[in-house]
């Protein structure tokens, strides 16, 4: 499949890349390079540009059958806090719905984007949390702006006959860096995650009457002791996490009532 990947520069973007490139024709779009990451030099096609510039969004799109939005902001953002938080959140909203748009127009049928688990940072570590559970973002920037990336996703399911799926991330870190550390409840591996977007890959509901069959939202993040997030959804559709997360902490009380609601 001809497929782009946005956030190119991100170590996210390279990640799923290198997952896919062996298999996929790729198209990495990023605001911030001209050339694409070592090592897949010959294997992907690398476009300069914003996409929430909307002839940049309608070249990014053409011809592709998948559109993989990881959500990752470019390197080079505003070294001014106020303009860098303007300009994420101009990305996570208006650039997500000028790119999705463009995709529409342009006919693909399926859409990937990468959320966040944090948006569930506010409730306790002792529950278990499905993807039912109501998230509470914070004010924060990174997690506002990925949750209405989120939204802005969800909408296109309900407007379009699309199949859109988001995966709610945990943090991102890479196993080997984080040897002999206190596990955290939202770690997940970079090539865990790039597997999850090959795993969503599998998800085609363009042709579903009702929008809730289209959209569909998972919790990605390491089968780790005693976890907060649950992750069986995923499961039924080929996650398995290669690099999970031991400790020695005693059992933590966890309390299933299902107190998050949708």
């Amino acid at each position: 499949m001809n497929m782009l990947i946005t956030g190119a520069a991100s170590r996210l973007a390279q990640t799923i890349a290198s997952e896919l490139a062996p298999s996929h024709r790729l198209r990495l779009l990023d605001s911030a390079s001209d050339a694409p990451p070592a090592g897949l030099e010959n294997n992907v096609e690398w476009l300069q540009g914003s996409f929430i510039n909307p002839d940049t969004a309608w070249r990014a799109v053409r011809d592709i059958d998948v559109l993989i939005h990881t959500g990752e902001p470019p390197p080079d953002l505003p070294e001014d806090e106020l303009a860098r938080e303007q300009l994420l959140l101009d990305l996570a909203t208006r650039g997500t719905h000028v790119l999705l748009k463009a995709a529409v127009e342009a006919g693909v049928k399926r859409f990937i984007y990468g959320s966040t688990l944090e948006i569930f940072s506010a409730y306790p570590d002792d529950v278990y949390i499905s993807e039912l559970w109501k998230p509470l973002p914070t004010p924060e920037i990174y997690q506002m702006t990925r949750y209405l990336g989120e939204l802005t996703c969800r909408e296109f399911a309900r407007d379009y006959m699309v199949t859109v799926t988001a995966l709610r991330l945990g943090k991102l870190v890479l196993a080997e860096d984080v040897a002999g550390q206190t596990p955290d409840l939202m770690w997940l591996d970079l090539r865990d995650a790039a597997r999850a977007f090959r795993c969503a890959l599998t998800r085609e509901a363009s042709t579903e009457v009702w929008w809730t069959r289209r959209w569909a939202v998972y919790h990605i993040c390491a089968a780790i002791p005693n976890p907060k997030f649950l992750i069986d959804q995923a499961a039924a559709m080929g996650y398995e996490p290669q690099h999970n997360f031991q400790t020695n902490e005693p059992a933590a009380s966890i309390d299933t009532s299902d107190r998050g609601g949708t």
